[in-house]
């Protein structure tokens, strides 16, 4: 019986040594330092829009956003296109589309933007895209074209472009081509989804300015953000 106890008391007391040894073998491990982690900087301060030579305010990244007339304009998004389109013998090139965001409107320009707006009121902010192209007839004789016929939006918006265009330039004055000349178009639709990814942009055909006859079909084009 004796020995029995003292067995017994001898396994406990291995076991008992076996377990502060390893306690005493996993805290004696060093500890591993914490790494760096890859950290950025959060700018939070607003991108201030640049002025061209004669004043203008010009946006030229996403994020800017300035004083204009009639209220407070954001760039949202801008895509640098520089592309051509074959519509012979008319050259369309399409340097920009920009999408933006007014606020802040005065009661003025809210109620010019209405008759772009199907006559509602203008809300509170509203969206529209910018589309920048210069087109050059290569030929000297009349061309008549018609220009961006129609834009249809990822969101399932159909605007007409000529019904629809709110920015007014020289070259608006006329549809016909007289020979070989060069126009510079900036173009402005109301857009219902600011939240869009993708434009599909429809030109007109071109036209003999004498016999109205089609020179060159209507063409689209697709671009993204």
């Amino acid at each position: 019986m004796k020995k029995f106890l003292l067995l017994t008391a001898l396994t406990l007391l291995l076991s008992a040594c076996g377990n502060t040894e390893s306690k005493e073998t996993v805290s004696s491990k060093p500890k591993e330092e914490p790494k760096q982690a890859e950290q950025k900087e959060v700018k939070n301060e607003s991108k201030e829009p640049n002025k061209d030579e004669t004043g203008k305010t010009v946006f030229e990244e996403a994020g800017q956003k300035g004083k204009v007339e009639g209220g407070t304009l954001e760039l949202l998004k801008i895509k640098n296109v520089n592309e051509t389109i074959n519509i012979s013998p008319l050259t369309v090139t399409v340097a920009e589309i920009k999408l933006f965001k007014m606020t802040e409107m005065d009661d003025q320009f809210k109620t010019e933007m209405e008759m772009y707006n199907d006559n509602t009121p203008i809300g509170d902010e509203m969206s529209y895209l910018q589309i920048r192209y210069n087109v050059e007839n290569a030929e000297e004789r009349n061309i008549e074209w018609n220009g961006l016929t129609n834009i249809v939006t990822d969101k399932g918006q159909q605007i007409d472009a000529i019904l629809s265009d709110f920015i007014y330039t020289d070259a608006d004055t006329q549809s016909a081509f007289l020979g070989k000349v060069k126009k510079e178009f900036a173009d402005g639709f109301l857009i219902k989804d600011s939240d869009i990814s993708k434009v599909k942009l429809i030109w007109g055909a071109s036209m003999d300015a004498d016999s109205y006859q089609d020179i060159t079909a209507e063409q689209q084009v697709e671009y993204s953000f």
